[in-house]
């Protein structure tokens, strides 16, 4: 099987985001640019079925040039499918809004494509250097994105909030990444993994553990944890909603994925997770930070968009508990629970903020409480399935959410039945905070008066239809998980175990660290003078 037979989900998304650009040059200045989303929607698809027929089973690329920097298993399966799916609902969500919004520009379509291409090598990487290509590819399309809305201040606000916090975080990556290249003199996670499974637990991990805290920063960026949350709200409400349904669900999900494809493969040494700087703990903290702060928070904001802000920052707390949960224990193989949590979350995410977009039409950038108000009288199928996502977000049954908050609090526990009860406690406490200001949202729209200044949707087939569908899929998801919870278990294992047999058996012996090579370099020379 060839290479590029293998990589076509990467060439699908390529050469549809190109096409996109050339219909855009060739199409009348002012007609529609509807078209296109539909195209970009269908070129997410095709990418779709093409990673559920060749990623699903662990693959091997022959080239020398690419089989050492991308790795195609089920964990990458689960999460481009994912993001695949998440660009294609924002594609059709963008169908109508663009043009309510007089911001119908064809380079919305492309630079969402560039943004899930560089979303999906993100995580298929297991070289660092082709991990940040594939980060920046994803921000700078997102930063434009951002502040795609021309006319409007909060819009190009939002786009250069994201673009200096965002770079402050790409910072914070690299320099991480020079630290482990500095001890291991590799940029392979494998050669890295081998390198610290060798090492004596006697020596200093102080040079690689500042690396893993800075790349831990760098990422904690791209999934909103406190503190480095700051740029959320203010891009959420500021930005195009299609933008930030993309934002929301599929960015979270490939920097999760790669935390867990890079934390993972790296940690074959338990003497690493705790010496001398308690890498673990270190999770825990922003974990708990971003659960309170963002549940807090969220009580009292008064626009929807920013509520949903600081929901995802929450979110973003719990898949931390679980990563630190995981940390913990004795296995270095992630658990089935964070990428299932991973997957409600994306789904039920993507439901709510395509819910807004269809209901902010008509050029109307407030997203107020009061403007939702009386909307069930209004939009009675459209209140229900936004009541539907919140209930999922907020994790209450027989919805996604809870499956996905459930399963994760149960591994918690059997990780540490006594240490990570607390953390569980205070967890589940914070899940009835976040309980007040979802259904604050309901309470407006279904026991207030109509407002005069009230919401008017604009019902796209495109946009209500793949509302209908996500919805569909969250009843599923909550009632019936088994599929989803297989997928997950796959995936999980091939982000550990099949790592750790790679690290074992795979990996040539690692070159001197470079900087132990360049300090006997100066001892020899210093002999000769």
């Amino acid at each position: 099987m060839s290479d590029f037979y293998l990589l076509s989900p990467l060439w699908i998304v390529t050469i549809g985001g190109l096409l996109i650009l050339v219909l855009d040059i060739l199409s009348k200045p002012r007609a529609s640019r509807d078209f296109l989303g539909y195209i970009l929607a269908v070129t997410f698809m095709l990418a779709f079925f093409a990673v559920l027929v060749q990623w699903t089973k662990d693959v091997s690329l022959s080239s020398p040039y690419v089989a050492p920097i991308l790795k195609l298993d089920p964990f990458a399966a689960f999460f481009a499918s994912l993001v695949l799916v998440s660009g294609a609902a924002s594609a059709l969500f963008a169908v109508g809004h663009l043009r309510e919004h007089a911001s119908e520009y064809g380079e919305f379509y492309v630079l969402l494509a560039f943004s899930a291409l560089g979303a999906i090598v993100l995580f298929v990487a297991t070289d660092l250097v082709t991990a940040f290509l594939g980060l920046e590819i994803m921000s700078l399309s997102l930063y434009c994105l951002a502040a795609m809305k021309k006319s409007s201040i909060f819009s190009t606000e939002a786009g250069m909030k994201y673009f200096v916090l965002g770079g402050v975080g790409s910072a914070f990556f690299l320099f991480g990444v020079a630290f482990l290249y500095g001890e291991t003199g590799s940029l392979n996670i494998v050669e890295m993994a081998r390198y610290f499974s060798l090492k004596d637990p006697a020596q200093s991990y102080l040079l690689p553990q500042i690396g893993l805290i800075l790349v831990l920063c760098g990422v904690a960026f791209k999934v909103a944890s406190v503190p480095f949350h700051m740029w959320t709200p203010d891009v959420y409400e500021g930005a195009l909603t299609p933008s930030v349904t993309f934002m929301a669900s599929a960015v979270k999900v490939s920097a999760f994925a790669l935390m867990a494809r890079f934390f993972f493969t790296v940690f074959q040494n338990t003497a690493f997770l705790s010496f001398p700087v308690p890498f673990p703990d270190t999770v825990l903290v922003l974990s708990i930070l971003s659960m309170v702060v963002g549940n807090v928070l969220g009580i009292v904001q008064k626009s929807v968009k920013r509520i949903l802000a600081y929901s995802s920052i929450a979110h973003a707390g719990y898949v931390l508990l679980g990563v630190y949960a995981v940390q913990k224990g004795e296995s270095v193989s992630l658990n089935d629970a964070v990428p299932f949590y991973l997957l409600t979350y994306a789904v039920s995410s993507l439901g709510a903020f395509g819910i807004v977009a269809i209901l902010q039409s008509k050029g109307v950038e407030d997203t107020s409480l009061e403007r939702f108000a009386g909307l069930s009288k209004k939009h009675p199928f459209l209140s229900m399935l936004f009541l539907c996502f919140l209930l999922s977000l907020a994790g209450i049954p027989p919805f996604a959410g809870f499956m996905g908050k459930f399963y994760l609090f149960k591994e918690v526990l059997a990780k540490d039945t006594h240490g990570n009860l607390l953390w569980v406690i205070i967890a589940v406490l914070n899940s009835l905070v976040a309980l007040f200001y979802y259904l604050r949202i309901a309470v407006y729209m279904y026991f207030k008066e109509p407002d005069e200044k009230g919401l008017c949707a604009i019902k796209t087939p495109a946009g209500v239809g793949s509302a209908v569908v996500l919805a569909m899929v969250v009843l599923w998801v909550g009632i019936a998980p088994g599929r989803f919870l297989n997928a997950s278990a796959s995936a999980a294992q091939n982000a550990g175990i099949l790592v750790q047999k790679r690290v074992t058996e795979e990996v040539k012996p690692v070159k001197p660290p470079i900087t132990r090579a360049l300090l006997e370099e100066a001892k020899k020379h210093g002999r000769e003078q």
